[in-house]
């Protein structure tokens, strides 16, 4: 090699490698969200866009303890957190992960104020300051699985009432399946999306719908993915089967309505006696004690 070339090649080198780390540096600092486009960042949910954009100080330190709480709890209690999670439909993109880290960061900050109440001898603080981390998460996945539960029960029955009416109009099921899920929103479409997905990726109708049924809480998707695997294996007529499913739902669906009205009324009975009960009596002896005219101090002595 020519003693000329040799000093622009090493400079040719140390230049690229100069570009590459400010161009890695630049990417470093960067928000990951600015490089997307704008469809794509309306896909990604609030989980997401926070992992994207990064961790704080708190998050970080939560995030190297997950590791050691999962040993913890174990596989077992593992997939039951999993499934939990997919019962409510997984809010925000909500994976194991982000949710024992929420747990993680929770009692970081508890923990402290469990020490001090624990020098100061209040053994319940201290009980309530430990039970923080677990209660505030769960509670809100709680109210999560049981709000789609809710709506899986409230538009499963019109969902079927389309599908039949799809299927009966000659197309077939899985093409129906498809159509109605892109005019309806919410859990049921999002469920049976995911359905399809599965199907077209190879997985039997019953290995799918069974998974259908062990992510969705709801009695009344249970029966649907029941009668359907019957009417699958059996030969029944679909739409005849959706149309009675659909029935059969909104007949539970107001014994169930009937149920709460029903355990309303002593809730309702309750706070009447609690509230309008004891003002009532207060205002009613008032008005006897200014009525009466009575001397209180002479006849107390």
């Amino acid at each position: 090699m020519s003693p000329d070339v040799y000093p622009l090649l090493v400079g040719g080198v140390i230049g690229a490698l100069f570009l590459l780390f400010v161009t890695g540096y630049r990417m470093l600092r960067s928000d990951a969200t600015d490089t997307l486009a704008v469809e794509d960042l309306v896909l990604l949910r609030a989980a997401q866009r926070a992992e994207a954009q990064g961790m704080g100080p708190l998050e970080r330190l939560a995030a190297r303890l997950v590791p050691t709480v999962r040993r913890t709890i174990g596989p077992s209690q593992t997939a039951r957190l999993q499934r939990r999670i997919d019962e409510a439909g997984r809010p925000d993109g909500l994976t194991v992960e982000i949710f024992l880290r929420r747990v993680t960061m929770w009692a970081i900050l508890c923990l402290p104020l469990a020490l001090v109440l624990l020098l100061q001898g209040q053994l319940i603080g201290v009980l309530i300051a430990l039970l923080l981390p677990v209660l505030i998460p769960f509670g809100r996945l709680a109210g999560a699985q049981r709000r789609r539960r809710e709506a899986l029960d409230r538009d499963l029955p019109d969902f079927l009432d389309v599908l039949a009416v799809t299927v009966t109009a000659g197309v077939a099921f899985r093409p129906a399946l498809a159509r109605v899920s892109e005019r309806f929103k919410g859990p049921v479409a999002d469920e049976v999306m995911l359905t399809l997905g599965q199907l077209g990726n190879g997985a039997s109708v019953r290995q799918a719908f069974e998974a259908l049924r062990e992510r969705s809480a709801s009695e009344a998707m249970s029966q649907f993915v029941t009668a359907f695997l019957q009417s699958e294996e059996l030969g029944a007529p679909l739409a005849d089967t959706l149309n009675q499913i659909a029935l059969d739902m909104r007949r539970d669906n107001a014994q169930r309505m009937r149920r709460k009205a029903a355990q309303a009324a002593p809730r309702v009975t309750l706070v009447t006696s609690l509230v309008l009960v004891p003002a009532a009596l207060v205002l009613v002896i008032s008005a006897i004690i200014v009525g009466s005219r009575v001397d209180f101090g002479a006849l107390l002595g």
